[in-house]
């Protein structure tokens, strides 16, 4: 009986706890510029092929990942996603920072789509896989910032680092809220 109770107490408390550092995220889970101050994707870059796609951004989003391929159906294909990103940025160490990124956002955002519709205020004029993966890509350079433009020094980034690290899908979900 009572082995019974530890064993039960030994799964449940690690989850209780877990739950309970990922109640209140820091605001700072928010400033990702201010902490990971690297230019934004230059998807005019491609205006050829999307530049009839309209304003919204998940209409913009979801033409350009169509067209490089990146985006199959509704799955995240991480094989052009590097070239699309070569596209839309110049360094090398954002475009590793983001490919990682998208990396680790694919199967999150392919799984919780239906969650992440009901947290985005942004418009479903277009089809959002693309708009999500890329706002969890982004996101995640909380996690994932390269060395020299981490603003290390700031008390707020290093909260909102260790927050992420912890509680990736609640940081994720509040900075969606956000957007």
């Amino acid at each position: 009986m009572w082995s019974h109770w530890i064993f039960l107490s030994l799964i449940l408390l690690p989850a209780a706890v877990s739950a309970a550092k990922c109640k209140a995220a820091p605001k700072s889970v928010q400033n990702v510029q201010m902490c990971c101050p690297l230019p934004l994707p230059n998807w005019g870059a491609y205006n050829s092929e999307c530049g009839q796609s309209g304003i919204q951004p998940s209409c913009r989003l979801a033409c350009i990942f169509n067209a490089t391929r990146a985006l199959q159906g509704r799955q995240l294909n991480l094989t052009h996603v590097r070239p699309m990103l070569e596209r839309a940025f110049t360094n090398p160490d954002i475009i590793d920072a983001y490919a990682s990124n998208f990396a680790s956002c694919a199967s999150l955002v392919h799984s919780k789509y239906q969650e992440l519709t009901q947290i985005s205020k942004q418009s479903d004029a277009c089809d959002r896989h693309a708009l999500f993966y890329s706002l969890c890509a982004y996101s995640r350079l909380m996690r994932r910032c390269p060395a020299n433009v981490w603003q290390r020094a700031n008390k707020q980034c290093q909260e909102a680092r260790a927050y992420m690290k912890t509680c990736a899908w609640p940081a994720l979900k509040m900075f969606m809220k956000s957007t």
